[in-house]
């Protein structure tokens, strides 16, 4: 069973949250990244600190039920890729939908800042800053499936990091595996988002001014919140 989405929620789900990029189909992938291949993968929650133009918000990342997006995420945070960054997308209107940022303007070349030279998301045990594959894990199952979109009802319904308001999740274009730099944030429960895109995180304070952000508004600095 799929969940009915309107017209006004199918465009926004095609167009507003995704990146460029050409369509190409997708495998779901038989092996688990982080459990098979990947070292340094997260074991532990991190918590990320965003500086704004308008104030400050701290993120946290779920590394139990998105390990691989919520490292990726981490790495580029440590790499300071996120520094002058913008948010590109804010839709308000005709309802709370998103905010999505992490944009450089196209004199940025962030296709070869990030391409390993095998484009593959795994190399020598670390995280390649390229592309990584959808990431969605559900209740009752040791590990996230990857590169799958979750539809079916009982399954739909075990999605153990939903699109709630506030939540943080990858921005990828079409294909699965397209999840690159850019992130975005609910302005609203969007449970129509849920198994379709990869939640890994949430914002534990300052809604008041992701609230306040505009397309345009630039991301500071993000750095890594240590105890």
């Amino acid at each position: 069973m799929i969940l009915p989405i309107n017209r006004i929620l199918l465009t926004l789900l095609v167009v507003l949250l995704s990146t460029t990029g050409c369509y190409r189909p997708t495998k779901e992938l038989s092996y688990d990244p982080c459990l098979s291949l990947i070292k340094n993968c997260l074991k532990e929650n991190i918590i990320i600190k965003m500086n704004t133009n308008k104030g400050n918000v701290t993120f946290e990342l779920n590394a139990q039920s998105a390990p691989l997006s919520a490292s990726h995420f981490l790495s580029l945070v440590e790499s300071g890729l996120y520094k002058g960054t913008i948010f590109n997308r804010v839709i308000r209107q005709p309802f709370p939908f998103v905010l999505q940022g992490g944009f450089k303007d196209s004199k940025y070349d962030l296709e070869s800042k990030l391409k390993s030279e095998n484009e593959s998301y795994i190399q020598k045990n670390n995280l390649a800053l390229s592309k990584i594959p959808l990431e969605i894990k559900l209740q009752g199952e040791d590990k996230p499936r990857y590169n799958k979109i979750i539809y079916k009802y009982d399954e739909f319904n075990r999605i153990k990091l939903k699109h709630n308001r506030g939540a943080l999740a990858m921005a990828r274009s079409e294909p699965l595996d397209s999840a690159s730099i850019q992130f975005y944030i609910p302005l609203k429960d969007l449970p129509e988002l849920d198994g379709r895109y990869a939640v890994f995180g949430r914002v534990v304070n300052g809604m008041n001014v992701i609230d306040s952000l505009s397309e345009g508004d630039l991301i500071l600095n993000m750095k890594v919140i240590k105890d």
